[in-house]
């Protein structure tokens, strides 16, 4: 097999976060994948049609219209021969729209590509069986009283459905009672979620301080005319709030909103270029991508998933943990990088430098090209060699990606 062409990261950028019916409620998910795209082509001074094609991670494609990653290339500035595929594999998503863009230029199908994520959470809608008709709109009767409703005429949350609750085990529960599970297996206790969650938001409230999060920001402009230029969901660290919580998805469980990560509306996108694409296009990469892996295990413990894949990329890429300057494990929950950062040992003082997904926000798509954003960025800055970014995903799976500086 010949040697494997050089892929390199040339930019990062995402959109601020909106909270949940927030400020980005209106936007369809194309439009903020869209303003992503022309964020980098305005930002590299690139041409449209020096891309040789995207792929978009998106979860919640219900009422989104066909192929959500191509209107989103379209509305973004690229030209109709630029092709464009919408990648769903729930958390993971934008991970493996990176992997499948990386393999196009690996491939020489393409000397530059974009590859990001984008999700309007709450733009979700609500879902009806077709059974009870078989084609056409259908009204919703809003039924009160003692009315038996039948599975036919309910709604089902589509937000929950497709993207917060696990259909491969029984009872399908959210992916938060899963959480708790892993919590209690492996004794990870609350005052220890706690803590990791709210030094992810001091983290985060400091990269805001020092300029570091705007290197990955793309400003929006809203339809009132005003700039939507920094996080809507960023929490405040109260680490006596949070102790204050409730639990969110089991009675005797640990796992509370505050160490949970946020619903959020948003998008990330990568530049990605050959060696020839930064000749042609004077494009100056941040980082090189090396290898990906995905692990697949058991469905109820998607929050061990990360863990086991940073294991396997290490064993394939002959390195260990001393060898990983930074890693960025997405926040899920804090039990999801508790548990990698035990397993293997890791410190935290190289996990999530910038603060996660608690700290921001996870829009489910969008979140696997944020975090390498971070990585990129945060290896060029702090001048690191090497990271690992690793998104866990419903199924019990997780995808990860080790980049070096450059």
């Amino acid at each position: 097999m010949s040697k494997r062409k050089h892929v390199f990261i040339c930019d990062a950028t995402r959109t601020p976060h909106g909270r949940f019916f927030g400020s980005l409620k209106d936007f369809p998910a194309r439009e903020l994948g869209a303003r992503v795209i022309r964020a980098l082509l305005h930002a590299n001074t690139l041409s449209p049609e020096a891309v040789g094609g995207v792929f978009i991670g998106q979860v919640l494609m219900a009422g989104e219209g066909q192929n959500p990653a191509r209107h989103a290339a379209l509305l973004g500035g690229l030209p109709h021969s630029c092709p464009a595929e919408t990648v769903n594999k729930v958390c993971a998503s934008s991970l493996a729209a990176l992997r499948h863009a990386t393999n196009a230029i690996w491939l020489g199908e393409a000397n530059v590509m974009i590859a990001g994520g984008m999700e309007n959470m709450s733009r979700a809608p609500y879902l009806l069986w077709r059974c009870a008709r078989k084609m056409g709109h259908r009204p919703l009767v809003d039924f009160t009283g003692t009315n038996v409703v039948s599975r036919d005429d309910y709604a089902y949350d589509s937000m929950l459905y497709d993207g917060l609750t696990e259909p491969s085990v029984a009872a399908r529960p959210h992916m938060g009672v899963l959480a708790d599970l892993c919590a209690r297996t492996h004794a990870i206790s609350r005052e220890e979620q706690e803590a990791y969650a709210n030094e992810s938001i001091m983290r985060a409230h400091l990269a805001y301080i020092e300029g570091s999060t705007r290197l990955s920001m793309a400003d929006l402009t809203l339809g009132d005319g005003k700039y939507f230029v920094h996080d809507e969901v960023l929490r405040h660290p109260n680490l006596s709030a949070m102790r204050e919580s409730q639990p969110a998805f089991s009675a005797s469980g640990t796992v509370t909103a505050a160490t949970s990560s946020q619903i959020a509306d948003g998008a990330s996108a990568l530049l990605l270029a050959d060696t020839k694409g930064v000749k042609q296009n004077t494009l100056k990469p941040l980082a090189r991508i090396v290898d990906f892996v995905t692990f697949s295990g058991d469905p109820s413990w998607y929050t061990t998933a990360p863990a086991e894949a940073i294991r396997i990329l290490l064993e394939k890429a002959k390195l260990s943990i001393v060898d990983i300057d930074l890693f960025e494990i997405n926040e899920a929950f804090a039990v999801v990088s508790l548990y990698a950062m035990k397993a293997l040992a890791i410190s935290h003082d190289k996990v999530n430098v910038w603060g996660g997904a608690i700290a921001i926000g996870h829009p489910l798509g969008a979140s696997g090209t944020r975090i390498v954003g971070y990585l990129a960025h945060e290896l060029s800055t702090l001048r690191k060699k090497r990271g690992i970014a690793v998104a866990c995903n419903g199924g019990g799976e997780a995808v990860a990606v080790l980049i070096e500086g450059v």
